[in-house]
Formats: C-alpha cells, sequence, structure tokens
C-alpha cells in the first residue's frame, strides 16, 4: 500500500534535485500556484487568488521573479491567474496560455482591478507587461525552454483550459489545472488516456473529490423542466451564472431545448460571448452558441432592464455575477425575490458568505432581512470539475507509470478522504500538499 497524506519538505534547489514547491492551493480551493524547480529555477503553474470571509483577496507565497523562467496559465479564472501580474512589477517572463484563456483573462483582470475596493500590488501598466510577454499555444504544442520541455494539452473545464506536462531531465510531471472529464454541451472532455502517456508525477486538482455528480443531460432536463414550470405560470427566472463558461452553458442549453419565451443575457456574460464566439477552435457547440446568442436578447443597460421588469413575465434572464455578489444578477434579484411565481436558479457554485450561498441555506440574500425569499430557490448541478469517478478514472488512466500523486485545490477533509482511497484502490503514494511545501520528486 502506498504512504497516504505524508507531506515530503525538503529544501528547493538541491542541485539536479527536481522539486515542486507549493505557493497556493494547498489544502484549500483556490490561489492555486504551484513552482516546478531544478536547481533553483523553473516553470510557475498558475498564479491565482481566493478571498478571505471579508472579500479581500488572498495572494500565494511568491518566489523571486528570477527563479521563474517562463509562467503557463491553465485558464482565466482568477483563482488560477489573479495574482500572475506581481511577477511583472520588475520583471519579463514568458508566459503561455491558449489564444482563448488570453482572450478571456485581459477583461476578467481590468474588471478586478477597477472593482476591486481592496489595494492590489499590481496595476493596469502590469496587466499590460503580462500580454505583452503572453504567447499564445494549441493544443498537442510543445515548448522547449531552459532545459524544460512544456506540453498543453486540452482539460475540459472551460474554453481554451489546459492541463499542462512539465518534462525536466527524465520525468514527467502532469499539472492538471481544474480538470473536467464529463461531456458538456460547451466543450469536449480531458482526455488523458491519449493525451498523456508515461506520466511519473501528477499534481490534480480535488475540488469534487468525494462528490457524484449526475449525469450532465439529466441536470439539463431538470433544470428545463423547472424553466418551463415558471414561464407557464407567467414568472421571471433569474439564472445567475458565472460570466466566464457557465453563461455560455446556459445559453446553449435553453436553445437547445427550445425555450420559446424572451431569454435575456446582462453583465460580463455579453463581452465574453462575442469572445467565444471568435474562438470557434476551443468550442464543441460553436454553431448553436452563435444561434443562442444571436435569437436571445443583450441587454444593453438601465433602460433595458427597466422595461424587461415592467413587461413581467414569461421570460429568463442569465446574468453575471454567480453568486450574487454584485453585477446585474444582484439588481434583478432585489425586483423579483418577493413574488411566488418568479424563480431563482442558481447554476454555479455558490461559497460561503456570499449571497448566493445565503440563499440557497436560509431562504434570504443578506444578513437581517426579515422578509424571506418568496420566489421557487433551486440550485443545478452543472460543474465543470471533475467528480470523484472522474478523478478516479484520470488516475486510473495514468497509473501504469505513476510513482506519485500530489492532491491541490481541495479541501482538507475532503483530500483526506481521497487520498486515503486512491491508496488503498491503486497502492500509489500520495501526497496532500500544504502551502509552503517543497516536494523532492
Amino acid at each position: 500500500m502506498g504512504n497516504c497524506c505524508g507531506t515530503v519538505i525538503e529544501k528547493a534547489g538541491e542541485m539536479g534535485k527536481i522539486t515542486l514547491e507549493i505557493l497556493g492551493g494547498g489544502e484549500e480551493i483556490g490561489r492555486l500556484s504551484v513552482l516546478v524547480s531544478r536547481n533553483n529555477s523553473g516553470i510557475l503553474l498558475d498564479c491565482g487568488i481566493n478571498f478571505d470571509e471579508n472579500g479581500n483577496p488572498q495572494m500565494p507565497l511568491y518566489v523571486p521573479p528570477k527563479r521563474v523562467k517562463a509562467i503557463a496559465l491553465t485558464h482565466a479564472h482568477l483563482d488560477h491567474t489573479g495574482a500572475v501580474p506581481l511577477y511583472f512589477v520588475s520583471s519579463k517572463i514568458p508566459t503561455y496560455m491558449t489564444k482563448a484563456t488570453k482572450d478571456v483573462l485581459r477583461p476578467l483582470m481590468e474588471d478586478y482591478l477597477h472593482i476591486s475596493g481592496y489595494y492590489l500590488p499590481f496595476e493596469y501598466e502590469e496587466i499590460a507587461k503580462l500580454f505583452k510577454n503572453t504567447k499564445t499555444v494549441k493544443y498537442g504544442e510543445q515548448v522547449e525552454i531552459n532545459g524544460y520541455t512544456l506540453e498543453f494539452i486540452n482539460a475540459g473545464h472551460i474554453p481554451g483550459s489546459m492541463s499542462v506536462i512539465v518534462n525536466v531531465s527524465d520525468k514527467r510531471v502532469l499539472f492538471t489545472g481544474d480538470l473536467n472529464l464529463a461531456e458538456t454541451e460547451l466543450v469536449y472532455p480531458a482526455n488523458y488516456r491519449e493525451e498523456a502517456k508515461d506520466i511519473d508525477f501528477l499534481v490534480i486538482e480535488t475540488t469534487y473529490a468525494t462528490t457524484e455528480h449526475p449525469r450532465r443531460e439529466d441536470v439539463e432536463k431538470r433544470f428545463i423542466e423547472a424553466v418551463k414550470e415558471v414561464v407557464e405560470n407567467n414568472g421571471i427566472v433569474l439564472v445567475p451564472a458565472f460570466s466566464v463558461s457557465r453563461s455560455q452553458e446556459i445559453l446553449v442549453v435553453l436553445r437547445k431545448y427550445g425555450i420559446d419565451v424572451p431569454v435575456y443575457y446582462d453583465g460580463m456574460v455579453r463581452e465574453i460571448n462575442r469572445i467565444f464566439l471568435s474562438n470557434k477552435a476551443f468550442l464543441k457547440n460553436h454553431g448553436l452558441l452563435r444561434k443562442a446568442i444571436k435569437d436571445f436578447i443583450e441587454i444593453r443597460g438601465w433602460q433595458d432592464r427597466k422595461a424587461i421588469l415592467e413587461s413581467g413575465g414569461p421570460a429568463v434572464i442569465v446574468a453575471s455575477s454567480g453568486m450574487l455578489r454584485g453585477g446585474p444578477s444582484s439588481y434583478f434579484l432585489r425586483k423579483i425575490y418577493d413574488r411566488e411565481e418568479n424563480g431563482i436558479f442558481l447554476v454555479s457554485f455558490q461559497a460561503p458568505n456570499t449571497p448566493g450561498r445565503l440563499i440557497v441555506e436560509r431562504g434570504i440574500f443578506e444578513e437581517g432581512m426579515v422578509e424571506r425569499i418568496r420566489a421557487r430557490v433551486e440550485w443545478f448541478d452543472f460543474s465543470s470539475h471533475a467528480g470523484r469517478t472522474e478523478l478516479l478514472k484520470a488516475i486510473d488512466d495514468l497509473r501504469s507509470s505513476l510513482e506519485k500523486v500530489i492532491l491541490v485545490h481541495g479541501e482538507p477533509d475532503v483530500q483526506r478522504k481521497f487520498a486515503e482511497e486512491i491508496s488503498e484502490k491503486y497502492g500509489l503514494n500520495v501526497i496532500i500538499a500544504k502551502n509552503g511545501d517543497k516536494i523532492v520528486i
């Protein structure tokens, strides 16, 4: 049986040794960042942020930029990218990502900087320098840099998401980023069996490592049935959704099943729609997304919002933000929550201490509310992360060559249970990474 749940901490930079330095994402979801190093310099994989209970950003651990020969960003979500401008305050580091990630990431970062009420240690200048040093890559491409060879493969998470294989010395390290092996309407799933051969070390996300997601088709059908029930009662369905990927998937599902009432979309969803349409190579269903955007109605401002509410239902509104922390979804929520014929259908992850989580757990959207929400509230599991079965499949597809599995991007209790299962099922050495660990491989 393998070594379950241990951590290996040795001095980084030991000559000739390959080291995984866990800068973020250890026993936590978000701010993922790992440095694969040899001779005290190497490749930085992701550099994200997460938020404390007051909404303040938490940065990963930092290494001197002179130690970073290149950066690879797996996808555009800020929990994997939000701190990377820190490395461009005084440096120029080649940074690899897909074109779809690049196109989405710039407006996301600029919007985050614009709306942040918290001091950030970088400005627009550093964001501009990041993109000036960005090199776009395609799935299947290989890049050689300073003794490392990087390979990029589809991760199945959102359009343009990638997993990264780092070849150094005679070892192959697979960094999954966020991973999905399930079929969705928007992107093709990851296929490690065919695209990730002879992996020695696997650094794998564990967001839902003890959760079994329902079949996507079943989720879609339940969602559509619920939408129809509300609109047939002349109600308004509000679908708060992440602007990147989740909103587009919901629009495609609504178009696929032929919802025949006005469907509106609002917020940053509008810009991301246009970006995804210009990145056809990363979409499974480009034609259906194009039809959805053409057939559905873009909300262009406050006059449109007021007009929709004045005209009443039936209608469906897909709007950011997905957790109702701001944006037009928050505005619409306050206008429709007190009527029984309306629906608030959550389709995104709801973090603790967010309005969305309060709605699901307590039927309110802010502390101190006297009147409970009267609209119908439901949550639908449109997750873009692999669940337990999919994560085990990924490991099973790779296990013939694996020496170690390193767990990141997950809650500690979940990771302990998953580590035990991997160890018992496959006899593999499993490490639950902690922030600050230096794992010599």
